[in-house]
C-alpha cells in the first residue's frame, strides 16, 4: 500500500507540474516555441516571467534560461547579503539577473566581450532594475590589453587562439587579467564561463584563488590531446577548495567525434560540464 500511494504522488505531482507549471517553466515553453518559428541568429526582444529581455540569438536562450531559472544550476548559498560577485562571461545577462533575484544587494561585475552581446547585457540590466551591476566590455584572460576574440553571434564567443570555431568573426578586444581582479578585493562568488579559456586562466590565478569563496564554472573540453578537466580539478584542490560535477553536456556537433571502426564510434569527445567549488 506505501508504495501505491507514494506512485499516486508522483503521478499526480507530475500532473500538476504539466498542467500548471510554475512562472519559470512556462517562460522557457514559450521561448521554445517561438525559437521554433525564429531563424538562428536573428536579434529580437521577448518577455520571460518578469523579466524582458533583448537577444542575438533566441535558440540559445532556451536552455539558459532552462539551466539558470528553472532547474537553478547556479543557486548559492553565501554568508552574507550583499556578496562581491564577478560574472565572467556574461553572455546577455541571465546569471546576474539570476544573481539579483538570489542576492538584491549583490555587487556584481559583468565581463562580456563581444560587444554586440555587451551592449545587449547592458541593456537587459537596465530594463530589469538591475542597473547597479557593473558591466565591462573586456575578455576574461591571463594579462592585459588587447586579444583577438572570435565573436560567433551567440554564446559561444571565445578567444580566438583557443577556439575551434574558424566560422566565427575575429576582432580585436579588451582583456583584463582576472589574476588582477582577485587581488584586488575578496570575491563571494566567481562565476566562470569563458569557453575553453578556464585552464590559462586559472593557471595564471594559482596562488590568489584563496582570496575567492566559491566558483561557478562552465568548464570546456574541446581538445582532446590536452584534457582541461583533471588538471583544474586538481589545480583547485591544491588551491584549497572542495568541488563537485555535474551538468555534463556532450557537443558531438564539434570534432572530432570518436572515428569509424571504434567501439563508440560517432560518441562526442568534446564537452562541457558545471564545476562548483568552494573554499574547503
Amino acid at each position: 500500500m506505501p508504495n501505491v500511494l507514494l506512485k499516486a504522488r508522483r503521478i499526480a505531482g507530475r500532473v500538476k507540474r504539466h498542467y500548471f507549471p510554475s512562472p519559470e517553466v512556462a517562460a522557457w515553453r514559450h521561448a521554445c516555441r517561438v525559437a521554433e518559428q525564429v531563424p538562428r541568429f536573428t536579434p529580437g526582444e521577448i518577455q520571460l516571467d518578469e523579466y524582458w529581455l533583448r537577444y542575438a540569438d533566441l535558440l540559445t536562450i532556451c536552455p539558459q534560461w532552462e539551466d539558470i531559472f528553472v532547474r537553478q544550476t547556479m543557486r548559492v548559498t553565501l554568508p552574507t547579503d550583499a556578496p562581491r560577485i564577478l560574472d565572467c562571461g556574461a553572455n546577455i545577462g541571465l546569471a546576474s539577473l539570476y544573481f539579483k533575484r538570489l542576492y538584491p544587494a549583490a555587487r556584481i561585475t559583468a565581463y562580456e566581450a563581444d560587444p554586440a552581446i555587451h551592449e545587449i547585457l547592458t541593456d537587459n540590466l537596465r530594463r530589469n532594475r538591475a542597473e547597479d551591476v557593473e558591466t565591462v566590455q573586456a575578455a576574461i584572460w591571463k594579462e592585459n590589453g588587447a586579444i583577438s576574440f572570435a565573436c560567433e553571434g551567440a554564446d559561444s564567443g571565445a578567444v580566438a587562439e583557443i577556439t575551434t570555431n574558424t566560422r566565427a568573426r575575429q576582432r580585436e578586444v579588451p582583456a583584463v587579467r582576472l589574476r588582477d581582479l582577485l587581488e584586488a578585493e575578496p570575491v563571494d562568488l566567481l562565476k566562470l564561463d569563458i569557453e575553453g579559456a578556464e585552464r590559462a586562466v586559472l593557471t595564471d590565478c594559482a596562488g590568489a584563488l584563496s582570496n575567492v569563496r566559491a566558483i561557478l564554472m562552465e568548464l570546456h573540453d574541446f581538445d582532446p590531446r590536452q584534457r582541461n578537466l583533471p588538471f583544474v580539478l586538481e589545480l583547485i584542490e591544491r588551491e584549497g577548495f572542495s568541488y563537485a560535477v555535474d551538468d555534463l553536456v556532450a557537443m558531438p556537433w564539434i570534432p572530432p567525434v570518436a572515428p569509424e571502426g571504434s567501439p563508440f564510434a560517432g560518441r562526442a569527445m568534446c564537452w562541457a560540464l558545471m564545476v562548483k567549488a568552494w573554499q574547503a
